[in-house]
């Protein structure tokens, strides 16, 4: 038996997973492209955009690993056409064709791209700078007919193999129509032509993304959990790399976050917290519904109340950059996907009898339920009434976004509390350490912005009893099949 299956599953996780790294990639690199010069833009225009070399820097290097990662989606797509086409078809090999070269001819316009991205075109003349982003944006449109062969070539294949579902071998013919455009709007620089293929290409990724979710969750799985781990997967992602970056640059937030989000102790603690969830939501993947339906009334509470939050202070959002708009549809759809999910995932009719908490750990959940409940009311209210008492500053949004974090381990340490089932509370068990855990590490990292004296010193406290606390009740309702393993390891 061979160590993997190449023309099977693991072939689809290969390219399940390149095409999830393409779409993160290039959802980095057109953080600013609602604002970013387009074909024609003067000089001065084109210097403003690259003058933040950093962001410049992180945005190219993101465009260069999809690219990469565009390849190996490609060529592990077409292993699994080629496998079912029949003698004599060619329709896979033109999608190879066509795959390759696209992400060749844009790897050229990066070219241009780092030269900008090196000085800001600062050392160039205002002819050569137009030039370059011209260039740069020109490879990229032309490479568009590439893709449009692509997905021509890829389309053909699954609609007569059968090997991708037939809606999406429907919707990459007719994502290609409007790619076969590209050139036209290269070498004409028509505005109206340049945002219809942009639109596409957009679509494209999007049509990718949903490919790569079902080659790596739909194995065999019923379509409600299909629809969880997607939407866990999401979080995790969005949440992981959004906390990664709050946490090592936690002044530059006006760069890539949704809003400037000051102080930075606060946008640390952001950024803790989402690396917090991301692990716990990484852990709550294969985890069956009955223990993980409390992570999804929970992810109710966090994105309903930011999405009310959000609508309340449009005013701090600047609408004219991508990342105000996609903070706003990432909340609105994923609020009505946990609501969707919560509602219509089927019961499960037999289930392994209960055994409750110990008495301690149940008060222990009831008591921080009732004690965040109350913080995080507070911070809805008006944050501004805690600023005396927080180590940092507390302005009305970034003091609410706060709050609903907060409110989500409220809610998840009385879910376990009135629910009484170890099965059901070790994951907010998990909570109560991992989240935390991240706001600790963020602390640690701004120590410097944070008050001095009493306040500072508090903060610290309460994170690292709440640490302390998450420890003593994972252990205390950890799974048994988890504990009789660990036994079965240490007795062997």
């Amino acid at each position: 038996m061979p160590a993997l299956d190449w023309g099977g599953w693991g072939l689809r996780r290969i390219a399940g997973v390149a095409g999830l790294g393409y779409f993160l990639g290039v959802a980095i690199e057109n953080m600013e492209v609602l604002g970013a010069p387009t074909l024609g833009s003067p000089a001065d225009e084109i210097r403003a955009q690259y003058a933040d070399e950093a962001f410049g820097v992180v945005t190219g290097f993101a465009g260069a690993l999809a690219l990469l990662f565009y390849v190996v989606f490609v060529v592990a797509l077409f292993g699994l056409l080629r496998e079912r086409e029949q003698e004599g078809e060619g329709w896979a090999l033109i999608g190879l064709v066509g795959g390759v070269a696209g992400p060749v001819v844009a790897a050229a316009g990066l070219a241009a791209d780092a030269t900008l991205i090196a000085n800001g075109g600062a050392g160039f003349s205002g002819p050569v700078v137009e030039a370059l982003l011209d260039f740069y944006l020109s490879a990229r449109m032309v490479s568009g007919l590439f893709v449009a062969l692509f997905l021509l070539g890829v389309g053909v294949a699954a609609l007569r193999s059968g090997v991708l579902p037939r809606w999406l071998a429907w919707a990459a013919l007719a994502i290609a129509v409007p790619m076969t455009f590209a050139p036209l709007a290269a070498f004409t620089a028509a505005q109206e032509l340049e945002v219809v293929v942009t639109i596409a290409f957009g679509i494209q990724t999007l049509w990718i993304f949903l490919l790569s979710l079902r080659f790596v969750l739909a194995n065999g799985v019923a379509l409600a959990t299909l629809v969880r781990r997607g939407a866990f997967l999401v979080l995790v992602l969005a949440a992981g790399l959004g906390g990664i970056a709050l946490l090592a640059v936690p002044g530059a937030t006006g760069s890539f976050f949704a809003w400037g989000l000051d102080p930075e102790p606060l946008a640390a603690f952001a950024g803790g917290v989402y690396v917090g969830a991301a692990v716990l939501y990484a852990v709550a993947f294969p985890v069956p519904w009955p223990q993980v339906r409390a992570l999804v009334a929970a992810a109710v509470v966090l994105s309903v109340s930011v999405f009310v939050i959000t609508l309340a202070h449009t005013d701090v959002f600047d609408f004219d950059r991508m990342q105000a708009w996609a903070w706003v549809v990432l909340f609105a759809a994923f609020s009505l996907i946990m609501i969707g999910i919560l509602a219509l995932t089927p019961q499960e009719g037999r289930r392994r009898k209960a055994v409750p908490l110990e008495e301690r750990a149940r008060l222990a959940f009831g008591i921080v339920a009732g004690l965040l409940g109350l913080l995080a009311l507070a911070l809805w209210i008006d944050p501004t009434w805690l600023s005396g008492a927080s180590p940092f500053d507390l302005p009305p949004l970034g003091g609410r976004f706060a709050g609903s974090w907060i409110a989500l381990l409220a809610f998840l340490s009385g879910w376990a509390a009135v629910r009484n089932r170890r099965d059901e509370a070790w994951l907010p068990a998990l909570a109560l350490l991992a989240l935390p855990a991240g706001a600790l590490l963020a602390a640690l990292r701004t120590v410097s912005d944070l008050e001095s004296g009493a306040a500072g010193a508090a903060y610290a406290a309460m994170l690292t009893v709440l640490v302390a606390l998450g420890v003593a009740l994972l252990l205390s309702t950890w799974p048994d099949a988890p504990r009789a393993a660990a036994r079965r390891r240490r007795a062997g």
